[in-house]
């Protein structure tokens, strides 16, 4: 992002909520649980709309999860330069589970020596519409829909050179399976947990190239046994590291880094045990140029009001030589805007363990959350002692919270490594002396407004 541009906005609708991300350091992300798949009135819209309008947001980008918008290609074993599109439908109507619109499809001709790769794209067109009718209420301009799936090939391309399976969560119990090359998705399938249905999709996909696909991807956060009988070299990969890695905040999911710009180094590799490489000179060009163009805009600055000052000035009805003037420099510091607290269930399910040798702690704990709002709150002892707070959670946003909101109170290292399986959804270990917590509240109440009227253009779904 240039030094005096906007933030880009990417909005990822999930199943019943919707994540937005700006692309800022600070406040870059909120969950509100708004299911835009539906339709939704002005009340149901009230704060989303109030959000865009605090951050003067009016245009953004969409993702669209692979389970509205299925990527699936064929292989003729001839050369074609055409093909009819109701052709495409009929190949394509046994591999999605609704309805194929002829709008809501769209196809490219890959050609691959003497054979064609017939490459679509076909989205649900009553979700899609009901999604784009949520959002035109919003006043946004929306620049592109674009699948998730599109978002993560962008970056991985720039590492990985050669095609590539690769596995990233769909929700917290299904799983979209990709195949990717040369930042071309050639085929999307949803699974749930380990599944044979990884190794049928595998087995498939060895008709689209020359050369087999031995390279998959999965999340290292998720306990996913991956089960295939072809040798594959399975790498796991970091979201929070590529995020750092390629300069943005470490809570920055993968498709929203390939939406917002994609910039991972093509010397650094995905895995998660792989370091940055420092040493590509060329990336440093543009924050050079910055830094330097800054240093001569404050210089010239510096320079002028030396100049005024070094001029007589008139105090008090007389002249004063300026040079004997003393001059006091007040430095004033803007404050950092207040982040916005993403709220998350109060029905979720917490587990607090007792780590140390004092009683009491869990059920301290356990007021303090309650007096939040969670009231489905279990207390025990943990199976070995420890010296520091530890919270576990099984999603970013649930983190961002306990930890905005328990900052002071409960000070604590935060994980989002907590199994799927997990009957908890945040397990609280308690290893310092808490008994002397404070037990006052947060909340947030966004103020309504106005809904606008005005409509946008809606732009076509691009792959």
């Amino acid at each position: 992002m240039s030094l005096f541009s906007k933030p880009k906005v990417v909005i990822w609708p999930k199943n019943k909520s919707v994540e937005i991300y700006l692309s800022r350091k600070n406040d870059n992300f909120l969950s509100l649980d708004i299911n835009l798949w539906e339709d939704c009135s002005d009340k149901d819209l009230e704060g989303l709309i109030y959000f865009f309008n605090q951050n003067k947001i009016t245009q953004a980008s969409v993702l669209v999860p692979d389970d509205v918008v299925v990527t699936k290609s064929f292989v003729y074993d001839t050369k074609i330069d055409t093909i009819d599109k109701k052709e495409v439908i009929g190949l394509a109507s046994g591999f999605v589970n609704f309805d194929i619109d002829p709008d809501s499809i769209e196809h490219s001709l890959i050609q691959d020596g003497e054979k064609t790769i017939i490459n679509a794209v076909i989205y649900d067109k009553s979700k899609f519409d009901c999604l784009k009718s949520n959002l035109l209420k919003t006043n946004l301009v929306i620049n592109s829909y674009r699948p998730v799936s599109a978002a993560v090939s962008d970056v991985v391309s720039k590492i990985y050179l050669s095609e590539f399976f690769l596995i990233y969560p769909l929700n917290d119990k299904d799983y979209t399976l990709m195949l990717s090359k040369n930042n071309q998705v050639y085929l999307t399938a949803n699974f749930k947990g380990p599944s044979l249905d990884i190794q049928k999709t595998i087995n498939y996909a060895q008709l689209y190239f020359s050369n087999p696909v031995t390279k998959i991807y999965y999340p290292e956060s998720k306990d996913l046994e991956i089960i295939t009988s072809t040798e594959m070299e399975k790498t796991s990969y970091n979201e929070s590291q590529i995020a750092q890695n390629s300069n943005h905040p470490h809570n920055i999911p993968l498709p929203v880094i390939g939406q917002i710009d994609g910039i991972i180094k093509p010397s650094q590799d995905i895995s998660s045990n792989k370091q940055p490489n420092m040493n590509n000179k060329k990336n440093l060009i543009p924050i050079i140029a910055v830094i330097i163009f800054s240093f001569v805009i404050v210089s010239f600055v510096v320079y002028f009001i030396m100049s005024k000052n070094k001029s007589k000035e008139i105090i008090d009805g007389s002249q004063i030589d300026s040079d004997i003037v003393p001059t006091t420099i007040i430095e004033t510091v803007t404050p950092e805007p207040t982040p916005t607290i993403a709220e998350i269930s109060k029905d979720i399910k917490i587990q607090i363990l007792n780590a140390t040798d004092i009683n009491g702690q869990a059920a301290t704990l356990k007021a303090k959350l309650v007096s939040l709002g969670f009231e489905n709150v279990a207390v025990g002892n943990a199976a070995t002692s420890a010296t520091t707070n530890t919270v576990q959670t099984k999603s970013a946003t649930t983190s961002a919270y306990f930890e905005s909101i328990l900052d002071q109170d409960f000070p604590a290292a935060y994980t989002q490594d907590l199994k799927t399986t997990s009957a908890y959804d945040a397990v609280f270990t308690i290893g310092t002396d808490i008994s002397g917590m404070k037990t006052s509240a947060v909340t947030i109440t966004p103020t309504k407004t106005a809904t606008p009227t005005s409509t946008a253009v809606t732009p076509t779904l691009v792959e």
